[in-house]
């Protein structure tokens, strides 16, 4: 009995401590179940903290990345990028560090162009500023090449300032959003080759340092062309402020060929400056040629439209008969020098705001003149024909009435014929001498406006 009673006991606590053993694991199991759960959700927090921090940097760095692109001077793709005038100066000044004494007058006078760039009301003290810069350059640079250096991106830098000037002008005056933006591209062109240019000359490692560098035309963007046009038109918006920076402009055109005849050794032969005057002298020119016709009007000249009106239907009338006896080979030049002539006046009459081309009118004087001349030497070619068949006539027999009458009939005819060419010239002097009346100082105006631009081209071709 107590065997079994042992046996009974035995097995009951051998299920125990399984049931013990049991329970042991499964409290184990559901420790480590807990400790797994708490790891995943503590990697899964670690996760979630390093994405927020990935993000926040990527923000940040979109944000700094934003920040740069608007100072303009920023890295993309390996390269470093120049878009404003900022940036341009950013650069430059980089760039200018532990510089030349030379070359750092070079980036003055840079500097400088690119403020007077950015503002609308730029005077012509700019280019005093920039000779005075390159004559300090040039009188401290000891490197040819240097020197050589310098030159060609103060050329580039003047011709940059100029056509700026020349831009904001012609945007203000006109009314197309379109041409006034293909203007302010161009000057952005033109701006970063000349910033371009500087660089060149202050880099010490010469043009291989600056190839990698991206320089963006800075008025590129619609919204900085925007920008740039809303400006222009405050500050120039009104007719009398624009009219008064045209004065400005054109007097500034005549101080630059003043400038340049005084300094031409200093500022060296360049195509940029030889193309930049030959388009200044033009447009001078017919300022010039405007200005004299005014004067002359202002000193109680008047254009009578019925006076143009009557020597303009006299020359056509000249010209008609001129037409007429075409067959007698009077020449044909005749005929298109008063039609010119007359298509001239009548081109003046319809555009009565439109004043004369004085040196046209000197010219077509001078034609008619010319034409004339020749005119009178038919007239004295027919002239001695018809004396030379009077003579025959008269040496005729006087009973060769066959003969003498042939002659006469020769003689009538080319009476007529020599008659037409000397009603003609008639017509044509006339015609000259009312166009000198009607503008009795045409040729002294003339000669003025040629001296002028004889002095502007002496300029000119120095460089």
């Amino acid at each position: 009995m107590s065997t079994l009673l042992d046996k009974v006991k035995k097995a009951a606590s051998e299920v125990g401590n399984s049931i013990v053993d049991a329970a042991a694991k499964t409290a184990e199991s559901v420790v480590d179940t807990a400790k797994v759960a708490a790891a995943q959700a503590a990697k899964r927090s670690a996760e979630r903290a390093v994405e927020k921090a990935a993000k926040l940097a990527e923000k940040q760095e979109i944000l700094r990345q934003k920040e740069a692109e608007e100072s303009g001077y920023f890295i993309r793709d390996g390269k470093l990028v120049v878009s404003t005038m900022e940036g341009m100066k950013t650069w430059l000044t980089e760039l200018g560090k532990d510089t030349t004494p030379a070359l750092m007058q070079t980036l003055q006078s840079q500097l400088q162009m690119l403020k007077y760039v950015q503002s609308p009301s730029m005077t012509g003290m700019a280019l005093d500023n920039m000779i005075l810069c390159l004559d300090k350059a040039t009188k401290t640079s000891t490197n040819p090449q240097e020197l050589a250096n310098i030159k060609e991106a103060f050329a580039s830098m003047i011709q940059n300032y100029f056509f700026m000037l020349e831009a904001n002008l012609k945007c203000a005056q006109k009314k197309s959003q379109q041409e006034s933006v293909q203007l302010l591209t161009q000057a952005g062109e033109m701006l970063s080759d000349a910033v371009t240019k500087t660089a060149m000359a202050l880099s010490s490692a010469g043009t291989a340092s600056v190839a990698d560098v991206v320089v963006k035309n800075v008025f590129e963007s619609p919204e900085m062309q925007k920008g740039y046009l809303k400006k222009l038109f405050t500050w120039l918006g009104d007719k009398k402020v624009l009219n008064q920076k045209e004065e400005e402009f054109y007097k500034t055109i005549e101080m630059l060929f003043e400038t340049f005849d005084e300094n031409a050794e200093l500022l060296g032969k360049s195509i940029l400056y030889n193309g930049m005057l030959s388009r200044y002298r033009a447009q001078l020119i017919d300022r010039y040629k405007e200005q004299k016709m005014k004067m002359y009007l202002a000193r109680g000249y008047k254009i009578d439209t019925d006076k143009l009106n009557e020597l303009s239907n006299g020359l056509k009338s000249a010209a008609k008969s001129a037409v007429g006896i075409n067959k007698l080979n009077a020449l044909t030049g005749l005929t298109q020098s008063l039609t010119s002539a007359a298509g001239l006046l009548a081109d003046w009459i319809n555009h009565s705001n439109k004043l004369c081309d004085i040196a046209a009118y000197c010219d077509m004087q001078d034609a008619l003149d010319n034409e004339c001349k020749r005119l009178q030497e038919q007239f004295d070619e027919e002239d001695a024909l018809l004396t030379k068949l009077k003579a025959e006539q008269k040496d005729a027999g006087f009973f060769n009435f066959s003969e003498k009458k042939a002659l006469q009939e020769k003689i009538d005819r080319k009476k007529g014929e020599r008659d037409a060419v000397y009603e003609v010239l008639c017509l044509t002097k006339e015609q000259i001498k009312k166009m000198r009346q009607m503008f009795p100082d045409s040729y002294a105006m003339k000669a003025d406006i040629e001296k002028y631009e004889a002095n502007l081209r002496r300029i000119e071709q120095k460089f």
